[in-house]
């Protein structure tokens, strides 16, 4: 049993300080308090003092911390040292129930996270994968118009089902696209904080057999609506129209890129962006850089006789540096001008659909496999474009689609014995 000292009085405590050693050199050192075996009070060189309770826990003695002097009193200090003996004699260790405790707090601290605090962290990780700003732009205007209003000022882990519910009602049916958007993202984010250790529950915003009985199906309520597109019949009169609009005296940059689009059967965006260190003339080769666009992988898009000569007409090929396409100021071509032109020539289709032209015209005209259509379209995991292809690229395949396919566009005739539209009219 630890020996008992005599008990200190208030005065005798204060008096109290640190030693020194036998060459002058200050020294930390403990004085027994009294009253309650084993407290003492520290005393460093530094000033400053601090009441240890010093006792065998099981097997080991430990020093347990009571607090500092003079912020806790004489009285205050033996006080806590007579309840952990106590608890110790009751079989409990103090220190780690102590240490239990605090990590408890902790992890209930690290928990008091809202959903919009947290969904500005997973923005900014986001945004280091998305390509363009404009996807960033989405995620944060979607959570900031439909999600933060419900749930944003709510602990992660608090968020229950009937908040995804309250979120998802008013838009379900009227904007049922956005809705599907941000029902993913807030899923997204929760399974985050939930990898985080920062949510125990299941995931509310689970769609399968958990949110979707809540809902009519999409399919009912919002059929998909395919982007509008001409029908590869009328693709001849179509570009006659684009060329007759880009005239020498009146020059619009976006016809010629709208015409590199087509006849590359690229995306907008791709044709909008390209950059001239990406064309290979000579080879007749377009290498999409990886990452670049819709790919994660370098692409290479094979460039026929008609886009050559589309692409030496054009003023940046004196320099070929820089953006090949841009506004007569110099910028990029904004997507509404591209996505309105159709329009704006007389033709009920915007710019994306035109690969749907391509698409239908592969299918209803022509005998090319399967797989090189779908490559044309740098469609790289479907059903038709098995792995093996998609690595192999079918660039010499696909080279004789696009020639066949110019050809068609340019001059309303193909091979394979296909009839002209002109040709046709004319009888």
């Amino acid at each position: 049993m630890p020996k008992v000292s005599k008990a200190l009085s208030d005065v005798q405590v204060r008096k109290l300080t640190f030693k020194y050693d036998e060459n002058g050199i200050p020294k930390p050192d403990r004085h027994p308090i009294g009253g309650v075996a084993g407290l003492l009070l520290y005393c460093k060189p530094s000033g400053s003092r601090s009441w240890v309770l010093r006792a065998k826990i099981g097997d080991k003695r430990k020093d347990i911390g009571l607090g500092s002097y003079p912020s806790v009193s004489l009285k205050t200090a033996r006080e806590l040292a007579r309840e952990h003996r106590l608890t110790i004699k009751s079989g409990i260790d103090p220190v780690a129930e102590k240490r239990a405790k605090k990590d408890a707090l902790s992890a209930e601290q690290s928990q008091q996270i809202t959903f919009e605090e947290f969904a500005k962290k997973f923005i900014a990780k986001e945004s280091k994968t998305y390509k363009t700003p404009q996807q960033v732009r989405h995620l944060s205007q979607r959570l900031r118009d439909f999600a933060f209003p419900y749930i944003g000022h709510l602990y992660i882990k608090d968020i229950k089902r009937k908040h995804l519910i309250a979120i998802l009602e008013p838009i379900w049916e009227t904007k049922n696209h956005t809705a599907k958007r941000v029902q993913n993202y807030v899923y997204r984010i929760l399974q985050q904080a939930i990898s985080e250790e920062l949510r125990t529950d299941a995931n509310p915003a689970t769609w399968k057999d958990n949110l979707a009985l809540s809902f009519p199906k999409a399919s009912k309520i919002a059929p998909v609506k395919h982007h509008r597109a001409i029908d590869w019949r009328m693709l001849p009169e179509f570009m006659k129209t684009l060329r007759d609009y880009d005239d020498p005296v009146d020059s619009h940059p976006e016809a010629k890129c709208f015409e590199f689009m087509i006849l590359t059967a690229a995306r907008a965006g791709e044709a909008r962006l390209v950059t001239w260190d990406e064309l290979d003339l000579t080879k007749k080769i377009w290498r999409v850089p990886a990452g670049k666009y819709k790919s994660n992988k370098q692409w290479e898009i094979p460039l026929t006789d008609p886009v050559i000569r589309l692409l030496k007409s054009l003023p940046s090929h004196k320099i070929q540096a820089g953006r090949v396409f841009s506004t007569l100021a110099g910028r990029v071509i904004p997507d509404a001008y591209m996505s309105s032109l159709p329009d704006a020539l007389g033709f009920d289709a915007v710019a994306h659909g035109f690969r749907t032209t391509f698409r239908t015209w592969g299918q209803e005209r022509q005998r090319f496999s399967e797989e090189a259509l779908e490559l044309s379209l740098k469609h790289c995991e479907t059903v038709g474009t098995r792995a093996a292809y998609a690595r192999s690229q079918l660039v010499d395949e696909r080279r004789q689609v696009l020639d066949t396919y110019n050809n068609w566009a340019m001059h309303g005739e193909q091979i394979n014995n296909v009839t002209s539209i002109r040709g046709k009219s004319s009888k």
